[in-house]
């Protein structure tokens, strides 16, 4: 006997045939597939089952110089038509870094991710139809900051990368470059001496060093943030154990006066970098609740070198990027390079 047997949702055969007639012996088989229908009472909808709706995002100018407009689902611009994004797009993602991740070339969440070029100062290019793959309600966060800067581009980063495939670059921007410096040196650290220089990121510091960033706003909220963020990383995370093995005790020393001594002992002096700590280090001393002290001699010497002032938040703290990569530098220049 051989059966075929089909149906809804099922497809079988039943075979059954004699082996040795003379003893009775026999062969049985059942071979086939069942589908097993789910249970849609037991489903959760997800972003991807919503309206259906597809904001429109400027994608450029018309003959009489009014804003294009285009909905990121729409096919002419389903090719790499940029739009672009204040940087202030980015603060919900920053501040929220338990569920968001902001790199140089995605925004990732736990139910989206998002291809953006996060290599440009200014603001943040994104290619219109990559809005489709995140949720209405993120369309819309996006579009209250969409507009259309002076000489709009791409970073080169990001074209080299993302459209042409080739091998990632170096971040385009200080914060970005810094983090990716600040991983790798201490990594380079660690092989030549054994220890790293900063201790592991741990606990929130892990989150902060998350949402690291160029404040996007010329504020003293966004600046103070970010500022006690990098002191973190380069001054309080410093391996003060380690630096002190082989150094006299000196009572209250901190962590900035047994690095000093510790590059004193390898016969590396480096002034002008012990200033820019101990400066960065008081103006971190100085701040409370999102305003300075205004009765330390200290954080008045510190504002005073940093030029700080009510209209240029933005640009010291870039300047305080600049200078901390500037430190890893020198440090990897005379420490552990390769002889030539």
């Amino acid at each position: 006997m051989d059966i075929d047997t089909v149906g809804a949702y099922s497809n079988y055969g039943n075979l059954v045939r004699p082996l040795n007639v003379s003893k009775g012996n026999l062969q049985h088989r059942v071979l086939g597939k069942i589908v097993i229908s789910y249970n849609q009472s037991n489903t959760n909808s997800t972003w991807l089952d919503d309206s259906g709706e597809y904001e429109a995002f400027i994608s450029g100018y018309d003959d009489d110089g009014n804003e294009q407009l285009h909905k990121c689902n729409d096919e002419a611009v389903k090719f790499l038509v940029p739009t672009y994004f204040k940087k202030e797009v980015l603060d919900k993602y920053y501040n929220n870094p338990q569920e968001y991740n902001v790199d140089g070339f995605t925004l990732k969440g736990r139910h989206f991710t998002l291809k953006i070029d996060n290599n440009v100062e200014d603001y943040v290019p994104v290619f219109i139809h990559y809005l489709t793959e995140i949720p209405h309600k993120e369309q819309l966060h996006w579009k209250q900051y969409n507009f259309m800067p002076n000489n709009a581009h791409i970073s080169k980063t990001y074209h080299n990368t993302m459209v042409l495939g080739n091998w990632a670059e170096e971040p385009g921007t200080v914060d970005l470059y810094f983090k990716s410096k600040y991983r790798n040196f201490n990594k380079m650290w660690e092989e030549k001496f054994g220890w790293p220089l900063y201790l592991p990121l741990t606990g929130t510091n892990i989150h902060l060093f998350t949402s690291l960033h160029l404040p996007t706003k010329n504020n003293i909220k966004s600046f103070s943030e970010q500022m006690l963020t990098i002191v973190k990383l380069t001054i309080d995370a410093l391996n003060e154990s380690k630096l002190s093995e082989g150094l006299n005790k000196i009572e209250k020393e901190r962590g900035l006066g047994k690095f000093e001594r510790f590059l004193g002992d390898l016969e590396l002096p480096m002034p002008d970098m012990f200033e820019f700590l101990r400066y960065l280090q008081d103006l971190r001393s100085g701040m409370i609740a999102h305003r300075f002290s205004n009765s330390n001699k200290n954080v008045k010497k510190a504002i005073k070198f940093f030029g700080l002032n009510e209209e240029n938040y933005r640009e010291v703290a870039k300047d305080i990027f600049v200078k901390s990569i500037f430190t890893l530098n020198s440090l990897e220049k005379h420490l552990l390079a390769e002889p030539k």
